[in-house]
């Protein structure tokens, strides 16, 4: 691959895995650092060898994608504004490091909250003991508020944890799952610092919901495959929250809760898969964002946005020049697929004008801007050379 940013840019092959894994495992290695500098005598009080644990992890990490998850960006919120509490997200990362595979034992209280392991959930967890061996065994001891004791496991294969009488969650994907939240998966923050509070997620995941966001997957499986890995990728968990009108899906994303995003349900297939690519392409703005600043900051100047009709910086511009025009390619591969449901097909029809005339308009003050980083013209070029391909 001549150009390594081109992968955050738009689908392409071969994907640079390495690439991925060497940006996230550095952002999370210096947030988990951060966080036991400004915090490991809190966390050591509440804990039992966590503060080893982790500080050997970050010292001699095994590269992967584990840090892409909402544990690493719930530290990050500890260290801006205390609004999440350290020793809680200090849990969360350990957590994560032993669903990753790094052996280890540990121990630690927290307030009364949720944890989720993969596809289970553990409502009111007070105390966690984790015991995992080399081998990749792993008990993981969840004492509940209530009294109660919960083993989870996970043998040598590395496989799905084993929780007899624990809740499973929905998932869809087709090679990795990214799994349907309701509100009682995520943390509770007794400072107030729900991250997705005001989106109001559902109390439970319907039939109808997983249908319709399996139904998305279908759609760009049926018509940009090469989407599925892209969203895979940096997408693990999809809130999901109630719909407000028939007609209008609300989604959201935000860079410290990289691999989560809000959406509402219940809507049609090719909605969804709209706003899978629209929010995923956020996560790949925000992961790019961890290796330095898409524009130098030289342009003061405020644009004009159409898709949230607001003014905007030069870095919200690229941010919504990219997922829009993620989305065109999408567009363009559901309008010339006569396998697809004449419906799909209108749907298109009536909704890309609007989403050309955007894309124009963000296009305008990126276009030859000095003020792009190497990594912002990395990120804008792939896609305005396609857009000009579609424009002749």
């Amino acid at each position: 691959m001549s150009d390594w940013t081109t992968q955050f840019s738009l689908p392409c092959e071969p994907a640079g895995e390495a690439v991925f894994d060497t940006i996230v495992t550095a952002h999370g290695m210096a947030v988990a650092s951060l966080l036991l500098d400004q915090y490991g005598e809190d966390i050591g009080r509440a804990s039992s060898d966590l503060v080893e644990f982790i500080r050997g992890w970050a010292g001699a990490p095994s590269f992967s994608q584990s840090a892409w998850d909402i544990s690493f960006g719930r530290a990050s919120l500890a260290l801006k504004n205390g609004k999440v509490d350290a020793v809680d997200a200090a849990i969360r990362v350990g957590l994560r490091i032993i669903s990753s595979g790094r052996a280890g034992r540990w121990r630690a209280q927290l307030p009364v909250t949720s944890i989720q392991l993969d596809d289970a959930v553990v409502e009111g967890v007070t105390q966690v003991e984790v015991d995992s061996e080399s081998t990749g065994e792993c008990t993981i001891g969840l004492l509940l508020a209530d009294g109660r004791y919960v083993n989870v496991y996970r043998d040598e294969k590395g496989g799905s944890w084993i929780a007899p009488g624990v809740e499973r969650l929905e998932s869809v994907g087709r090679n990795s799952p990214i799994y349907l939240l309701p509100r009682h998966a995520l943390p509770a923050d007794e400072r107030g610092s729900e991250v997705f509070r005001e989106c109001r997620p559902v109390e439970v995941i319907t039939a109808e919901m997983t249908r319709s966001f399996a139904a998305a997957v279908a759609v760009l499986e049926q018509n940009t495959s090469q989407y599925i890995p892209w969203v895979e990728r940096v997408l693990h968990g999809i809130v999901v929250c109630p719909q407000q009108t028939e007609f209008r899906l609300v989604s959201g994303s935000w860079e410290d809760a990289p691999g989560l995003v809000h959406m509402s349900s219940r809507h049609r297939g090719i909605d969804i898969a709209e706003i899978l690519v629209h929010e995923c392409a956020h996560q790949y703005f925000y992961m790019l964002q961890r290796v330095g600043p898409l524009d130098d900051s030289t342009d003061a100047e405020l644009y004009s946005s159409p898709p949230i009709r607001k003014m905007g910086p030069l870095s919200r511009i690229l941010m919504g020049y990219h997922a829009l025009a993620n989305v065109q390619l999408f567009y363009n591969a559901v309008r010339t697929n006569n396998a697809n449901d004449p419906l799909d097909i209108e749907y298109v029809r009536i909704n890309e004008p609007d989403l050309q005339a955007a894309i124009s308009a963000l296009d305008v003050p990126l276009r030859d801007n000095p003020a792009l980083t190497a990594l912002g013209r990395g990120l804008y070029a792939p896609l305005a050379e396609r857009m000009a391909a579609f424009a002749m």
